[in-house]
């Protein structure tokens, strides 16, 4: 029923945003595979970056020189793999993933579980995801690093949380409503 009414909603919402001109909020699904996406695109450049042979050249399409920004370097940085960073992680455990595996799970979560899951658990989720954005975020700008990708999945993530927050909230206000009759 939750799975239903969601869909309703989201129905509704871009039948109330079809009015709107030009910009339409994309849905959670859109910015989900959006995120995968990157966040397999990050997990192939911290690969590619590790096992570079000694003559080897490569270039990630987020190096990018003329505005000095590197997400390949970005991604070698302690703060890189938050678990073990943290300490809640030995370093070279093996869970001590980078943050991009943890994207790519985060983002699949949102993609395909969110829906069958209760609210409070996905905005919990959606709330440690923008809390680690946030962290990484300050760091960026700390370290007066450039990495479009990160901000781009910063931007993901803050929307993200932002959608989960406005679906509990009416989630919630229905069910109070429904109590009252």
């Amino acid at each position: 029923q939750q799975y239903i009414a969601h869909h309703r909603e989201s129905i509704n919402q871009q039948a109330n945003t079809k009015n709107m001109g030009l910009f339409r909020m994309p849905s959670s699904a859109q910015l989900a595979i959006i995120g995968v996406v990157l966040s397999m695109y990050a997990l192939y450049v911290e690969h590619k970056v590790e096992h570079l042979e000694e003559d080897e050249d490569f270039t990630a399409l987020c190096d990018i020189e003329a505005i000095s920004a590197s997400c390949s370097s970005v991604f070698q940085l302690p703060e890189g793999k938050m678990l073990s960073y943290f300490g809640l992680i030995p370093h070279d455990h093996v869970l001590d993933v980078p943050n991009a595996a943890l994207g790519v799970i985060y983002y699949t979560y949102i993609l395909i579980l969110s829906s069958m899951m209760p609210v409070l658990v996905t905005q919990i989720i959606a709330s440690m995801a923008l809390c680690s954005s946030l962290f990484l975020a300050y760091k960026l700008t700390i370290l007066k690093e450039l990495c479009i990708l990160c901000w781009t999945t910063h931007v993901l993530n803050a929307t993200l949380w932002w959608k989960t927050s406005q679906f509990a909230s009416h989630h919630i206000t229905n069910k109070d409503k429904t109590k009252q009759e």
